[in-house]
Order: structure tokens, then sequence, then C-alpha cells
């Protein structure tokens, strides 16, 4: 029997507990909505459930077909190996335009060398999911999986160790962060976890809120000063690297409901009111200290000129729901999520990419960009891996030839 099911794996990153039995259990719990009270966001929920749910039963019908291809271009010799053209990704982290390093399903990691031209398949040592990544340096890397595991290397990915951490602790780590000094690092994950290394991810102590709170990125602007995501409209700030936190959730903008409905048609058809802890939220970048962006379910962009103390609210040109956001050097803010949807602020208002949206028929995880912006990732479903060297502008998928060259 061959091991992979490319599109129904893929899909259980974003998916906590599904009302419909079409959906399967996520690989890491936590990253959808859950009820909040009487004025939880049931339509933004339902949009997010619906378009995965969707996905998952395209991926369901693909799958027979892709296995089909794959066992009669590989054989039996496909099981239990990595598939480099047929993996979910889930995270990548650009140092330079020579060294990017993704990550996804089933333990995989690639080394994309050379301005994206060359791909190596690295040993893991693992088959759980890997969900983020962060580089310092060319030899330098940390990777973030399922149920607390952390692996690090110290060679370029030659070999990859896992890292013993705090503790019992044992829930997914969904996000890394560096400070000024990129041997503090800093991540996340469901339940409030936050955990903190000041050695490059050699050792850990746990700096978790000891809560039932699912913060899904966490991103310093220094090794003192950052911020964390999540649900429940979750925005915190930090000033002493993570010590302690305070809210700056003071969200303005929202429509008044998750529709375009009128006062009397919400009530006929008991659409709830859309307050700021309805709001689920993914991934944050700051332009500095002062300015700032998140993007959540429903397709909304919080941005800040305040050091967060306001936020305001607007939809991408999109209602549907976005992961990650970049900010590209000499570039625009961008933005991924469901669908293939790519859009990017341009002249102070958001544009979406139809050309991207238009041909991607997966979601798109995690944005990154060279520190000198010349070269850009964004992973997705299904071997998919889209490179921008224009900005953000313009995307176009990584090889597949490459990526099957690495499986071998």
């Amino acid at each position: 029997m061959i091991r992979v099911d490319p599109g129904l794996r893929g899909f259980g990153q974003f998916q906590a507990h599904s009302p419909s039995p079409i959906c399967t259990k996520a690989p890491h719990a936590g990253q959808l909505p859950r009820h909040r009270g009487p004025t939880s966001l049931v339509g933004l929920i339902l949009q997010v459930l619906s378009g995965i749910c969707l996905l998952t039963l395209l991926a369901g019908c693909e799958g027979r077909a892709e296995l089909d291809r794959i066992h009669k271009r590989l054989g039996n010799s496909a099981e239990g190996r990595i598939l480099p053209d047929h993996e979910d990704y889930y995270g990548v982290d650009v140092a330079d335009k020579d060294h990017a390093i993704v990550v996804g399903s089933y333990g995989t990691i690639l080394s994309i060398t050379e301005d994206a031209r060359k791909v190596a398949l690295q040993k893991s040592g693992t088959h759980s999911s890997l969900f983020c990544v962060s580089e310092n340096g060319a030899q330098n890397a940390l990777v973030g999986g399922e149920q607390g595991l952390i692996l690090r290397t110290t060679d370029g990915g030659a070999s990859w160790n896992p890292i013993k951490l705090p503790g019992s602790l044992k829930q997914n780590i969904l996000g890394f962060a560096r400070g000024s000094d990129p041997r503090q690092v800093w991540a996340v994950g469901p339940e409030g976890t936050i955990i903190h290394s000041a050695d490059d991810g050699f050792t850990w102590e746990d700096l978790s809120l000891k809560k039932d709170l699912n913060l899904n990125a966490v991103d310093f602007l220094s090794d003192k000063e950052g911020w964390i995501t999540g649900e429940f409209g979750t925005i915190m700030h930090t000033a002493d690297g993570g010590h302690s936190w305070e809210k700056r959730d003071k969200v303005s903008g929202l429509p008044k409901y998750v529709e375009d409905v009128t006062d009397e048609e919400a009530r006929h058809r008991g659409i709830p009111s859309l307050e700021a802890q309805d709001l689920y939220l993914f991934k944050s970048a700051f332009v500095n200290p002062q300015q700032g962006y998140i993007v959540g379910a429903g397709g909304f962009v919080l941005s800040t000129k305040d050091s967060g103390a306001n936020w305001q609210a607007t939809h991408a040109d999109t209602r549907n729901t976005l992961f990650s956001m970049a900010l590209p050097k000499g570039g625009s803010p961008v933005a991924s999520g469901i669908l293939g949807t790519m859009t990017q602020q341009k002249d102070g208002r958001w544009q979406l990419n139809t050309e991207t949206s238009g041909s991607v028929f997966t979601w798109l995880t995690t944005l990154s960009f060279s520190p000198d912006g010349s070269l850009g990732m964004v992973t997705g479903g299904k071997g998919t891996i889209l490179i921008s060297r224009d900005g953000g502008n313009s995307w176009t998928p990584l090889d597949r030839g490459l990526l099957a060259k690495a499986g071998g």
C-alpha cells in the first residue's frame, strides 16, 4: 500500500474540531475559531470550516487519482517515502536568495538554494508534521512541529537533532520569532504556549500564559518588545521579553455584521453582531514599532500606526481567510490564504492577485522574503511552493521537476 494521500493529510493543519464527518482531525489542534458566548461569529466560523471542508472533499476525490499516478510512477517503493512534489508544505523561511528552508507533512524538510534553482531533501529523523522554521544564517535553523517537537541544526541541515523542552510540554509549535540578537528565540502554540530560548534554541524556558487560548503567531521587534496573536481577537504586547503581556486589542472599523445585511435581515436570519473578540487572527508583521499589520479569518487585515494602541480593520479585497503576511523590502505588504488567495496593498488599497487566485486551488499558508526582498516564497498544499522575484507582485510555481528530483 502506498503511504501518501497528499490531499487529505494536508488540510488537517488548519482544522481543530469540525462539526462535519467529512473533515478529518487536524495534525495540530487549534487554528480554527471556537464558539465563545452568544455573540460568537457563527458565519465567520462556517466560512473557514466550509472552505476547508470543500477543499478536503476535492482532495479526497483527487486523492485516488493522485495515488494511481504515484503508484504508476514509483510502484510500491513509494511506501514510507517522502514525495516532495506531493507533500503539503506549512512553513518557509528565506534567509537570503541562496538559502531557504521549507517544511511540511511527514517530516519533510527541503533546502532550497541557488536563487530557488536547486532543491535538496534533508533527513529530519521524524514523520511528524512540521509547521514552522526559523533560520539564523546559512548553518543554524530551528523547525517546530507536532506535540512539542523542535528540531535544531548547526550544520546547514546535514543533521537535525530533537531538542528537549521544559517539563512535559507537548503542544504543537506553530510559530517562531527572533529578537535583535538572533540567538534570542520565542515560539508559540495552543493552550497559551510561549517558550523562550537565549541560546539559539538549545535550551528553553516556559513562559506560557496557562490559558486555554490558541496562539498562532509571535513577532519580536527587539530582544524585549514583541507581539502574539491568536483566537478570540487576541492581540498582546510585551516589553520585557515575554515575561509579562498586556492586551492591545482595541479594534475599530469592523462592519456591524459579518455579512452585508440590514438590521432587519440580521434579526430575521439570526446573524449576530461582529465584535473584536470574534476575530480569529493568524499572523502579524511590523514595519517598525509604531506601524504593523495582522491578518485573520474572513479576509480581515488590522493595521496600526500607534504601536497597537488602536487597530483599524479592513477587508483585503477578499472575504477568504488569510493565514500569512510579509513585508518585502522596497515592496508593499502581501498576504496569503485559502483557495490560492494572494492580496497586496498598493497605493493604500488592498488588491486581490486574480492571476494567482484563479490558478492556484490550494491554501497558501506561510509567506517569507529574503531580507533584501529579491526572493519571496509561499507554501501550500500538494507540493505547492510559489516564487516571487518582484516583491510579491507576481508568483510562479517552483519547478515540480526540481521537487520530484529531490525525492530521488
